[in-house]
């Protein structure tokens, strides 16, 4: 009989815990539907798969409330049929009564520890990237709803926009046609703008490789300023850069496996946030290095050799002076030439130029600055006239210094940091992406570990609300079963506000208050399961 009991009950329990999480789940899962539905993100046939998607992660927060819930209405009304009576009678104690709960505790323990860590963390990360890959929903509605889009460092404004599925004569998968269009290119700061394109229409091909997306704008009969040389310029088509937008979204610790939260613990400079400053520590650092590198070659070789691709001409500044080896940015009394393919040339005797090492799109330029044109030379090109500035040009003779490691990386900004015969801007410079390296790496290791204990944390607050909920239908037996609930209820809500409100300290920083809220509503959950367990078996 006993064996015969404990499936018994236990067959009950799972029953009545399983059709309550089944109806909670629906209703938190549509819950989080409702969000990208009202952002229009997503479309009739979606929005079931997201629902689907969206009810695993669910789970951890519905099956504790469904155990609570399952184990108050079966004991509840075993104790009101006198069962429970009947089987202590029998000579069942009150713990042998209750072992079926206790096992079924256990598996609900391991079930929880597995969803928390493996399973709801991959659908985070599905939901994710289901709102985030479809790209063209995601730049209609922004038109639609008549406002700005970012795209890479492009902004786009558009009055109107339609959408075509797989359009001939192209290997897109998508495209955008979009009517009265503005768009401006920043510089690699995203704060100044490079240029500005205007056009009453413009296509917006949308192409998908290996999980990436890739757009190209066209603008038709557009107008462009470039603010680098203050020109205006109407074309038929102007092409801006293409844009990669990855995969669209960056993986947080909420997404992540345990495993994965290790692995990033252990090594928080592969982090995206981290490899961000990382990137561009090591960026600044190549520049640095190439700028050294073009300060040597004019005073070994006497002269400096710039192209410009874009325009097709080749400028060649030599210096009138000797080259101050303490401020090589600056060139005394040059004289430059400016040489296009088709061979014309413009010289003139300048009072001092000045260069500097630029990063943009990933590549370091060089940009010129003129001080002081004297009277250009050149016959009937003597009305010419020099520009002031030139942007984005390449170094003839002088490559780029390959990419190094972390640690080499690190290294050299540990020592440009502490090196007085740099810049002070430089020191500064590298300083602070040393600093926002360490702040990342600290705020990514408080979010793991804070992440990791709400996780088990919420883990066991499963199987002790399957126990406080069976301890108090036996004991208060006369009351409701909604009563009953209810006094579980109200702990095991305070119990989720204190794991939630430990996560947000310990993301903060490790502190004892964080550790002491985070546990302490577990805490309060088997105080109450104990002082409920000695009422019982007292009466």
């Amino acid at each position: 009989m006993p064996g015969i009991l404990t499936r018994t009950m236990a067959g009950e329990l799972l029953k009545t815990i399983l059709l309550t999480t089944g109806v909670l789940v629906s209703v938190i899962a549509f819950g989080a539907a409702i969000k990208p539905l009202a952002r229009n993100l997503l479309g009739g046939a979606d929005i079931l798969r997201y629902v689907a998607l969206a009810s695993v992660p669910m789970l951890q927060y519905a099956l504790p409330f469904s155990a609570g819930f399952g184990a108050t209405l079966v004991m509840h009304r075993m104790a009101s049929d006198n069962e429970i009576i009947a089987m202590s009678a029998a000579g069942l104690s009150h713990g042998r009564i209750l072992r079926p709960v206790a096992l079924l505790g256990v598996a609900l323990l391991v079930v929880m520890l597995v969803l928390v860590n493996l399973v709801v963390p991959v659908f985070w990360s599905r939901m994710e990237s289901m709102l985030a890959r479809d790209v063209t929903r995601l730049l209609a509605s922004a038109v639609e709803r008549g406002e700005a889009f970012d795209l890479g460092d492009t902004r786009i404004y558009a009055d109107d926009v339609r959408v075509t599925d797989a359009p001939e004569g192209t290997t897109a998968d998508t495209r955008l046609v979009l009517i009265g269009v503005a768009a401006i290119q920043t510089a690699g700061d995203g704060l100044l703008p490079e240029t500005e394109f205007t056009a009453d229409h413009a296509t917006l091909d949308v192409y998908r490789v290996d999980g990436r997306s890739i757009l190209k704008l066209v603008l038709g009969d557009a107008t462009v300023f470039r603010a680098e040389d203050g020109t205006l310029v109407r074309t038929p088509a102007a092409e801006p850069r293409a844009i990669d937008l990855g995969h669209r979204f960056q993986p947080n610790p909420k997404m992540f496996t345990l495993h994965r939260m290790l692995d990033v613990r252990a090594n928080p400079l592969e982090f995206w946030r981290v490899r961000t400053h990382l990137d561009r520590l090591a960026d600044r650092m190549r520049s640095e290095m190439l700028r050294e590198a073009i300060a040597a070659s004019i005073i070994e070789s006497g002269r400096l050799v710039l192209r410009d691709d874009r325009r097709g001409e080749t400028w060649t500044i030599t210096p009138g002076e000797p080259v101050d080896p303490d401020h090589t940015d600056r060139l005394d009394r040059p004289r430059i030439e400016r040489r296009s393919d088709d061979g014309t040339v413009v010289a003139a005797d300048l009072d001092e130029v000045r260069w500097a090492v630029e990063r943009r799109g990933g590549v370091a330029v060089v940009d010129l600055q003129v001080e002081r044109i004297a009277t250009p030379e050149g016959g009937a090109l003597a009305a010419e006239r020099l520009p002031r500035s030139v942007r984005s040009l390449s170094v003839v003779g002088v490559q780029e210094p390959p990419r190094l490691d972390d640690r080499a990386v690190l290294d050299w900004a540990d020592a440009a940091a502490e090196d007085s015969s740099r810049s002070s801007g430089l020191r500064s410079s590298v300083s602070g992406e040393v600093a926002s390296i360490v702040r990342e790496s600290d705020k990514v290791v408080w979010d793991i570990d804070a992440r990791i204990h709400q996780r088990f944390a919420q883990a066991v607050t499963a199987p002790l609300l399957l126990l406080l909920g069976s301890i108090l239908a036996i004991h208060l037996r006369h009351s409701t079963p909604l009563a009953v609930y209810l006094v579980a209820f109200l702990p095991a809500i305070a119990d989720i506000l204190l794991i939630s409100g430990g996560e947000q300290t310990l993301r903060r920083g490790p502190s004892v208050l964080g550790y002491t809220l985070l546990w302490s509503g577990n805490l309060l959950l088997v105080v109450i399961c104990i002082g409920a367990w000695l009422r019982l078996r007292r009466h």
